[in-house]
């Protein structure tokens, strides 16, 4: 509205400018934030907080912009971090949760000991992806891990699961476990590829429009079922056979013991 009761237009007093803007803002303590993250060089972490320290001090911020109490708490991948240890409770937690579930469908305690090997086959591989490709494991790679951890049993429960049906039905163990390994290699591969192929997009997408990359996210999964798919049907039949004579020995030591203790006590029984 102007003076006189009339109204003048705004690109008169205005410019009109399409520009892209944030896609979410995230407040704290009803302020808005915006958080910056830093990957240092190794063995340089000191000397890039002092930097980073002294062109804070030089930036002249305007008026209601300013650091946040953790700006210059750099947090170094691979430290000791609450983030990365409620990750490896998280890791460790979903191994027995795994083992107690196979312990529930198998009816037995020692059997799914051989397929819980499988896990730190899928690590071997999680670690040599990230070497040959020269990215550093971070925070979604680890969560990778705990995705990982319940991906790589399933080879080993359809292996051990076949192998018990086969043997049920008389077949002998040695003929049983590579018969369940020849007649599931296929399946096996097939489920393996598909998850692999899958995670290829993810890894080479780079980072997204917040600076958030899936990358370590998409070698963890693919170098973790690489390896374990191909060391499953090798491995977990070596420990099948390890972990039921063990059991089968410790069963009978546990039974003479038992016999013997009791032949001890009818020696020495009143009226002997």
């Amino acid at each position: 509205p102007t003076g006189q009761g009339g109204f003048a237009p705004l690109a008169s007093v205005t410019s009109v400018e399409h520009i892209q803007g944030v896609r979410h803002i995230f407040r704290r303590d009803k302020r808005t934030q915006r958080t910056l993250t830093l990957e240092l060089e190794e063995g340089r972490e000191e000397e890039a907080r002092r930097r980073i320290e002294a062109v804070q001090n030089q930036l002249d911020l305007p008026e209601g912009v300013r650091f946040g109490e953790q700006m210059g708490r750099v947090r170094l991948g691979g430290g000791p971090d609450e983030d990365m240890e409620g990750m490896k409770f998280a890791i460790a937690l979903s191994i027995v949760f795994i083992y107690l579930l196979m312990g529930f469908l198998f009816e037995s305690a020692i059997l799914p000991l051989s397929i819980i090997t499988t896990i730190p086959l899928a690590g071997i591989g999680v670690v040599w992806a990230h070497l040959a490709t020269g990215y550093d494991l971070d925070g979604l790679g680890v969560v990778g891990i705990v995705l990982l951890v319940g991906v790589v049993v399933n080879n080993g429960i359809v292996l051990v699961d076949y192998t018990n049906r086969l043997r049920k039905s008389g077949t002998p163990r040695r003929e049983a476990l590579l018969l369940a390994a020849e007649r599931r290699f296929r399946p096996i591969m097939m489920t393996a590829m598909t998850t692999i192929c899958g995670m290829v997009p993810v890894t080479l997408s780079g980072a997204t429009s917040i600076g958030l990359s899936y990358t370590s996210f998409g070698l963890t999964l693919i170098g973790g079922l690489t390896t374990a798919t191909l060391l499953t049907l090798l491995v977990v039949p070596v420990f099948y056979t390890f972990f039921e004579d063990l059991g089968e020995m410790s069963a009978g030591l546990i039974k003479g013991a038992w016999q013997g203790r009791g032949a001890t006590g009818a020696d020495i029984s009143p009226g002997a």
